[in-house]
């Protein structure tokens, strides 16, 4: 069999310092919680460090290590990557790990009632069982009451790790059953840097792209594989043109948006992010994110009102959450363009 490949450490989490603190001290004083909650942006290494913690808890080495002498328990803070249950985990395979995620939009109920099935029957394994459930807020409110009901009595040996992006996205009673665990947004350079050094992106090219990823490493991959600059400045200077307040290029906007419905969300991002960086520009020009774009910032700054502006982006975000709640994208998207545009001064 080839060797595979280890996932990194928990340490080599990248900025995510108080996250591996935490879950490091865990794992050292081999008191485990049975349900705990990862919350932060998507792309910051809730599900790496979920599958890391996981095989630490599991790994051959680390039960050997640990059963040697107290001293050497300090030095338990990942996975070897090599013995036999890592590799199952890495490949996929073992039958003790569990993946659960949405299914279409949402995390159904049949998806929980099946996993409460799975969790009747004892584990195959030594060590730990694992559920992992990606993208828990999108629970609709009868699997998040089944889900409930295995956190009240929780099977032996076995964790549950939840991510999500806020706390508030989950039912409060299961938000207290959980050990919460936050991770940060990755830092502008850490981002900038990854791309350079690992994927061979031009340096400039890369800060832009660091600035607008919000502190995600999947959102930065996916605009750089994209050409995300380019429909950034295709969706910039279709906005300016759009303040001519005629019907007929809202519709044709609207229309454009909606034929692409996988990238709705991040077009809409980057309109949202174009208006803050017009606020922000007033106040502070440093902090804005369109940095290789600043003239044209400055220039379009001057001639709208910040009171106009948020407005702008409430429109944006209406129209972002009515998309998350599966309303008619035609219809959303002509309402945002409409309201955008009303909004000239």
């Amino acid at each position: 069999m080839p060797e595979t490949k280890p996932l990194p450490k928990l340490e080599s989490l990248i900025d995510q310092r108080n996250a591996v603190k935490n879950l490091t001290s865990v794992i050292r004083r081999d008191t485990i919680p049975h349900a705990f909650l990862f919350t932060g942006n998507e792309g910051a290494g809730k599900r790496t460090a979920a599958i890391t913690f996981v095989m630490a808890c599991n790994c051959d080495e680390n039960r050997i290590v640990s059963s040697f002498s107290e001293a050497s328990i300090d030095k338990v803070t990942g996975s070897c990557g090599k013995c036999r249950s890592c590799r199952k985990i890495l490949s996929g395979n073992h039958p003790d790990v569990i993946f659960i995620k949405p299914s279409g939009t949402f995390i159904k109920i049949s998806q929980i009632r099946e996993l409460c099935a799975q969790l009747a029957v004892k584990p195959y394994e030594k060590g730990y069982r694992a559920v992992i459930i990606s993208d828990a807020g999108t629970m609709n409110k009868e699997a998040g009451n089944a889900l409930l009901k295995i956190l009240e009595e929780p099977p032996e040996r076995t964790i549950i790790i939840l991510t999500a992006f806020q706390m508030s996205d989950l039912l409060p009673t299961i938000v207290s059953r959980c050990r919460h665990v936050r991770f940060s947004p990755v830092s502008k350079e850490k981002i900038s840097s990854f791309l350079t050094k690992k994927h061979g992106v031009d340096v400039g090219r890369a800060n832009v792209i660091a600035s607008m990823a919000e502190g995600s490493f999947t959102r930065a991959l996916e605009m750089n594989k994209g050409n995300w600059l380019h429909v950034r400045r295709r969706l910039i200077q279709e906005m300016e043109e759009l303040q001519s307040g005629r019907i007929l290029p809202c519709l044709m906007f609207a229309e454009r948006l909606a034929g692409k419905k996988e990238l709705v969300q991040y077009s809409l991002e980057i309109i949202k992010n174009w208006f803050r960086d017009l606020i922000v520009y007033k106040y502070s020009p440093e902090k804005v994110l369109n940095q290789d774009l600043v003239e044209r910032v400055e220039a379009a700054s001057e001639k709208v009102e910040v009171k106009t502006l948020m407005s702008k982006i409430r429109a944006i975000q209406k129209a972002q959450k009515a998309i998350d709640a599966n309303a008619n994208l035609r219809l959303t998207l002509e309402n945002f363009a409409m309201e955008i545009v009303s909004l000239r001064q």
